[in-house]
């Protein structure tokens, strides 16, 4: 029987955004798409408000699903296209669009992020996002958001988009599932939604039955790559993550997806980073933050004097989002109040990828939507389609790799923003992070969760309450449990299953009763009367009825074995108890004389190891049998029994042993009481050495955490240093490939780096860097360098001036102060420019010109050139004897001034105009002209364009000729 998807609501529903290019890419993929795919199709195009779009009717041609543009409150069904509307936010909440209106017209419209991001919280797993042509960043975070939850990615090709901004930015995130053009998205598409990943009727990928060996395997593969151990993360976290890479593949058992990590080491990196991806944005739940900046900071920040360090951590950070929110906070606050503080903030993750993005600091267009436009302003800096953080930000932020059930903490906190990282851990590992949080903090420092976290029990005696609701935490005072702390210091040569397993200090359930399982262990085999003592000594159990072989000591009640044993039992059953814990076979003392009652009894005593069960280790069992006695033999009748008295020699010898004996038990005694003495002093030595080890733990754990950031501030450093020699090998081969001699001094004129062109003007080595100036031999013939040097250093005035080496070449020397970006005077920088060929072009023009002028003023004809204001630009001497003019009179004078104002002659003007701007002239133009002194006078003209260098305005070289007197 089929599955009604509709009736389920779970069918996948795919977001489709596009910019420009996006009708070609949309037309494409709807023309290969089936129309009973049981897909939903949400478009959301870039389209100006109030634009008449026709893409619905376009869109109609190319599928025979029904395209409808989307109304307020419309469900949404499989089969179906909805348009997304110009100038509105479109939203999903429960399988309903709704239309929104913009927040504020001074945000960025960015409607494919803000749709995919309310796609990918309402539909989780079954939201597929498709970024299509476009310019700029628009839908990048949005997919971020979509794999964030375990849907699907997909983006155009970028060679066949028309204009590949908006995919490539998608792309270069690393969040992109498929890259395919246009056509080929409907079959990925189709296979994908085919797998049993999204089937709607429950069928689980992964049978609870496999589930544990299968994913206990796969941990180890991904600690073996990695060095990470995902073992104590949520199963469910984890299945549905490898679910998903199992679906991309078209994987459909366990084991063959086990056997393809295996052969595909790739596959285990693209896993990795599959669990590492979370949802991250900045200032994620505004009001949370809005909480730290007036409860959480005055705490921290109000009670520190001026220049005083605050540290944060930020465990998770992922690209950078939350560090660099706290790090906006922080600074508005100190702004605020007036204070100046040294503020270093931590940012870690597991996902290296990551914390590379977050050094370059450079975030999508998107992040507007998360961004007030103050903030925008002020803490950020446009490039291109981009956002990138100002380096009074980027200063206070230090990144680095880190794992934080495994790597030393952190310590000396005054603030630890843990968000959203617990709910992707087992209950217990969350326990076992309360603790490190509370070590990690000073006494009053601040926890910050994420909103659906909570520190369950840890509130009575770690942490109190500041803030329930957004869950912001104070350290309570105390010392931190050491044993927690163990496994921290461990290292990663165990892996963290083995960690908990090792010193979990929250059990899941109970141990039982220690008198539980010796009464257990003594049913299982037959014992007589017993004791169960420790390694010191001491009874912890006592079985059957031992009356006979101990009685309590003299003085202070006390359980010790030795101190209870009768008479004749002590030293037997201390030689006992040293042998059996020295080895793992029993020790038996047979027929050991024991004095119970005024009569002695032989008993056989057995001490040895208990080795079962585990919890009871460590113990001995010590059990007291009697033994029997044979009666001796009767005599035979008519033996006559005899009497021996004993001599008095024997007697003596017996009665001075035993003297001897009792001397010797009392200095024994003696002994083992001043054995005691040394021991209660080694004792307390004991106790001091372990105080002192304590001290030296903590010394070390101090230094671990503490090495822990030395190494983060080497890796920053690094980057650092990498940045600045790729900014070093860009200006040097700037400089070598610009050939242009440039010499850098200091303030005292000494030479601190030179181009390989400055060897052509000044003799320099690369051992002269440090010498002065003047001190090397020089090319140039102008000897007034070093003068000029000091010039600008005190005027800070730059210098420009030609000048000419011994060689002949030309050069354009420019000294201009050396400023640091700091606004401060270094030194100064020298350039010599090659003009040689300019300086000869030039030479050969003034030649040319000279010549040009010495024809004109040899010709007997009168000659002027005009301007392109018809302005007298000079005239040859002929000119001014033949009309009695001198140069004062004639040069940069308008040509109609020159006569009596007969020269405006409108055909004249209008010829001469007509000759400037085309290369054209005219021939004998008769006209008349009055001139002072010397009268009317009859004069034909010719005129001709004379071209000047490229964009100049061309002149008019004009020929008189007087012919007055010519006749006719």
């Amino acid at each position: 029987m089929p599955v009604n998807k509709e009736l389920d609501h779970g069918f996948p529903m795919v977001g489709i955004g596009a910019s420009a290019g996006g009708l070609e890419a949309f037309e494409e993929f709807f023309t290969q798409m089936p129309s009973d795919s049981g897909l939903a199709f949400i478009v959301v195009p870039h389209q100006h408000p109030g634009h008449a779009s026709l893409l619905s009717s376009l869109l109609q041609k190319c599928t025979t699903m029904p395209v409808m543009e989307v109304v307020d409150g419309v469900t949404v069904k499989p089969n179906t296209v909805y348009l997304a509307l110009a100038g509105k936010q479109l939203a999903i909440l429960n399988g309903v669009l709704h239309l929104l209106e913009p927040a504020s017209a001074d945000r960025v419209p960015l409607p494919i992020d803000y749709f995919f991001r309310s796609l990918a919280e309402d539909q989780k797993h079954h939201a597929i996002g498709i970024v299509l042509s476009g310019t700029g960043s628009d839908g990048t975070l949005g997919l971020k958001a979509i794999k964030g939850e375990s849907g699907m990615t997909m983006a155009q090709e970028p060679h066949s988009a028309k204009y590949e901004g908006m995919p490539t930015s998608a792309i270069a995130t690393g969040n992109v599932d498929y890259v395919r053009p246009p056509q080929e998205m409907p079959q990925q598409l189709l296979s994908y939604v085919k797998g049993p990943y999204l089937t709607p009727v429950p069928s689980p990928i992964m049978p609870e039955t496999e589930t544990g060996q299968i994913l206990q395997k796969i941990f180890v593969l991904l600690r073996d790559r990695t060095g990470n151990d995902f073992s104590l993360y949520k199963t469910n976290t984890i299945r549905r993550r490898i679910e998903r890479r199992m679906n991309l593949h078209q994987i459909e058992t366990p084991k063959q997806y086990l056997r393809y990590l295996m052969a595909n080491a790739f596959e285990l990196d693209a896993l990795f980073q599959e669990i590492l991806i979370g949802v991250t944005s900045f200032f994620r739940d505004p009001l949370a933050f809005d909480v730290l900046a007036t409860h959480g900071l005055p705490l921290l920040l109000d009670s520190k004097r001026d220049g005083e360090h605050v540290r944060v951590w930020v465990p998770a950070c992922g690209t950078g989002e939350e560090a660099y929110s706290l790090a906006m906070l922080i600074r508005e606050y100190m702004t605020t109040r007036h204070i100046r503080l040294q503020v270093q903030i931590f940012g870690t993750d597991l996902d290296e990828p990551a914390i590379d993005m977050a050094r370059k600091a450079l975030y999508p267009a998107g992040i507007a939507n998360d961004v007030t436009p103050e903030r925008r302003q002020r803490f950020f800096s446009k490039e291109d389609h981009s956002f990138r953080i100002k380096k009074e930000i980027r200063d206070m932020v230090i990144f680095a790799p880190h794992n934080v059930l495994t790597d030393p903490p952190f310590t000396k906190l005054d603030l630890l923003s843990c968000r959203n990282l617990l709910i992707y851990l087992e209950a217990r590992t969350q326990r076992r992070l309360f603790p490190l949080f509370h070590y990690a903090l000073n006494p009053n420092g601040l926890l910050f969760l994420g909103s659906s976290e909570t520190i369950a029990d840890m509130e009575e005696h770690l942490f109190e309450v500041v803030d329930r609701k957004w869950k912001l935490y104070k350290r309570k005072a105390g010392e931190t449990d050491r044993t927690t702390l163990q496994k921290f210091s461990v290292g990663k040569g165990k892996s963290t299953a083995e960690l908990v397993s090792a010193s979990e200090p929250f059990p899941v359930s109970p141990a039982p009763p220690l008198t539980d399982l010796i009464e257990t262990m003594l049913l299982e085999e037959y014992a007589p009367a017993s004791v169960i003592v420790n390694e010191r000594g001491e009874i912890v159990y006592i079985h059957g009825r031992t009356g006979s072989y101990l009685e309590p000591a003299q003085g202070q009640p006390n359980l010790i074995l030795l101190n209870m044993a009768r008479e004749g039992l002590r030293y037997e059953l201390a030689a006992a108890l040293h042998q059996a814990s020295r080895q793992e076979d029993a020790v038996v003392k047979e027929g050991v004389r024991v004095k119970t009652n005024g009569a002695y009894e032989l008993v056989n005593v057995t001490v040895k190891r208990v080795e079962d069960p585990e919890a009871l280790r460590g113990f001995l069992m010590v059990t007291f049998e009697p033994k029997a006695v044979t009666k001796p033999p009767a005599s035979p009748k008519g033996t006559a029994k005899r009497k021996h008295t004993p001599d008095a020699s024997v007697l003596q010898e017996l009665h001075y042993t035993k003297q001897r004996l009792q001397q010797t038990n009392e200095e024994l005694q003696t002994s083992n009481e001043e054995l005691k003495s040394t021991n209660e002093e080694l004792q307390s030595t004991n106790e001091e050495l372990q105080s002192t080890n304590e001290e030296l733990e903590t010394s070390k754990e101090e230094l671990q955490s503490l090495n822990e950031e030395l190494v983060t501030v080497n890796a920053e450093l690094q980057g650092k240093i990498n940045e600045l020699s790729d900014a070093n090998d860009d200006l040097h081969n700037l400089l070598n490939s610009l050939e242009v001699a440039t010499i850098f001094l200091d303030n005292d004129l000494n030479i601190k780096r030179f181009t390989p062109e400055a060897k052509k003007v000044v003799k320099v080595i690369p051992t002269d860097v440090g010498r002065p100036l003047e001190d090397i031999v020089q090319n140039l013939i102008d000897t007034k360098l070093i003068d000029d040097a000091r010039h600008v250093l005190d005027t800070l005035v730059f210098q420009e001036r030609e000048v000419q080496a011994t060689d002949g070449q030309w050069y354009y020397l420019r000294i201009l102060p050396y400023r640091t970006g700091k606004n401060t005077i270094e030194g100064l920088v020298l350039t010599f420019l090659n003009i040689t060929q300019v300086k000869q072009s030039e030479l050969v023009a003034q030649e040319a010109q000279e010549f040009a002028q010495s024809v004109i003023q040899a010709v007997r004809e009168s000659l002027i050139i005009l301007d392109g204001d018809l302005r007298v630009v000079s005239a040859n001497q002929a000119f001014y004897r033949t009309f009695a003019l001198t140069p004062p009179k004639v040069e940069q004078k308008l040509l109609y001034s020159l006569g009596q104002g007969e020269w405006d002659v409108p055909e004249l003007r209008h010829l001469l105009e007509e000759v400037l701007p085309h290369n054209t002239a005219f021939q004998d133009f008769l006209m008349e002209q009055k001139f002072p002194g010397i009268g009317k006078r009859k004069l034909l003209l010719n005129a001709r364009r004379i071209v000047q260098e490229p964009g100049k305005t061309p002149r008019i070289l004009l020929a008189m000729e007087d012919i007055t007197i010519r006749k006719a």
